[in-house]
């Protein structure tokens, strides 16, 4: 029988998973709300890219600050504790507002994220990377399966307003976000006082590959939320929008837990592979089916790829990093991941305005292909990966 991974990996999957429920219980209304407002696609797509691009940025800087200081444990609590504070933001209805809640959001997932995952790879044994961050990865989006079908409950049976339901809804994580982490193991790992700020010359060349590819596969990932206000426009109900979404993240929740343990035993390059594949198959279904029935599956299938590539890559830039310069490397990953974000969110609402909905569907679905391609070029992340 398996043995119980160390109690701070599920403390850290709890923190996740009632941040989510926090989470989905606003995010797939974001859409409805935004439309409510006259704020349409491109503001969304704004909105989503900045956010996204900056919590990116800020995990470089926090990976960083994790390897100089040697201290995991204020990382996480300050970045969990800053988004908790910040999600009541979202329920005054002025555009400015709104836009600073969700970059202060997103900016506590920067704070928290590397030295969230660093606290993982210390906590257990190499072998058992990939099964450790499934675990943690599963448990976040298991709070969907709590907040989306609440407040799809919420709509249908009561006229509740939007701004009174996201109050609510920030309850669970401002609790958890200042109960559970005093109770993680404050590990002091030996500083790196030479770590920089952007430690790219503390990088091996494969991981500076590797980066470049995660780049151009988040180039071709905009936010969820364009694939929900896709599904709005082809006239699905606002209760519509939470219930797909619990759909993309249980179905996400599915792929979590196969990804890292298959990619533990198959690779996590093939791993990826698979998944991006499945994306770009999926993203041009999307701009080809005008038809509301279809979207059901095509959202369902959207999230199975995203659980199923979040644990392999993760655990693979943790595979190839320099041992001392591991949660740095983890906040270039997130980085060149965010640098990739940030156009394609702001992009793909501009060629919706311009062409239509079909186009920026398309544009992503090839871009997606050809990342997926790349991976060719990464050495396999199995015994030789880290002398590359």
């Amino acid at each position: 029988m398996k043995r119980p991974y160390p109690p701070d990996i599920y403390r850290l999957g709890f923190l996740s998973f009632f941040n989510d429920v926090t989470a989905d219980l606003i995010t797939p209304l974001l859409p409805v709300y935004l439309g409510s407002l006259g704020l349409g696609v491109r503001f969304l797509g704004v909105m989503e890219g900045l956010a996204d691009s900056l919590s990116n940025f800020v995990m470089l800087l926090s990976g960083a600050a994790a390897d100089r200081s040697g201290r995991l444990r204020t990382g996480v609590r300050i970045g969990y504790r800053l988004a908790a504070l910040a999600r009541p933001l979202l329920a005054v209805p002025l555009a400015p507002v709104i836009l600073l809640g969700r970059l202060l959001d997103r900016t506590g997932k920067g704070i928290r994220t590397p030295p969230r995952d660093r606290l993982i790879t210390v906590s257990i044994a190499r072998a058992e990377w990939g099964g450790a961050f499934s675990v943690q990865r599963a448990m976040d989006h298991a709070g969907a399966l709590v907040g989306a079908p609440l407040a799809a409950v919420l709509l249908i049976l009561y006229d509740i307003n939007l701004p009174l339901l996201f109050l609510a809804a920030c309850i669970p994580s401002l609790l958890s976000a200042f109960l559970i982490p005093r109770h993680l193991a404050d590990l002091r790992l030996s500083p790196q006082p030479s770590a920089g700020l952007l430690p790219w010359r503390a990088l091996t060349p494969t991981l500076r590959r590797y980066a470049v590819v995660i780049f151009l596969a988040a180039l071709s990932s905009p936010s969820e939320l364009l694939f929900l206000m896709r599904m709005q426009e082809a006239g699905a109900a606002p209760y519509a929008m939470p219930l797909a979404w619990f759909l993309f993240t249980s179905s996400a929740l599915v792929g979590a837990y196969v990804g890292g343990p298959v990619s533990d035993t198959w690779g996590r390059r093939r791993t990826m592979a698979a998944g991006w594949l499945l994306f770009s198959l999926v993203t041009v279904a999307f701009g080809l089916t005008t038809s509301p029935a279809w979207f059901w599956p095509l959202i369902s299938l959207l999230g199975f790829q995203a659980g199923l590539t979040e644990a392999p890559e993760r655990a693979y830039a943790a595979r190839i990093a320099p041992p001392e310069a591991q949660a740095g490397a983890m906040g270039v990953y997130y980085f060149a991941e965010g640098m990739g974000l940030l156009p394609a969110s702001i992009l793909f609402g501009l060629l919706w305005d311009r062409f239509g909905p079909a186009v920026p569907f398309f544009v992503a679905g090839g871009t997606a292909l050809l990342a997926t391609s790349l991976l060719s070029l990464l050495p396999s992340d199995r015994a030789k990966a880290r002398r590359t």
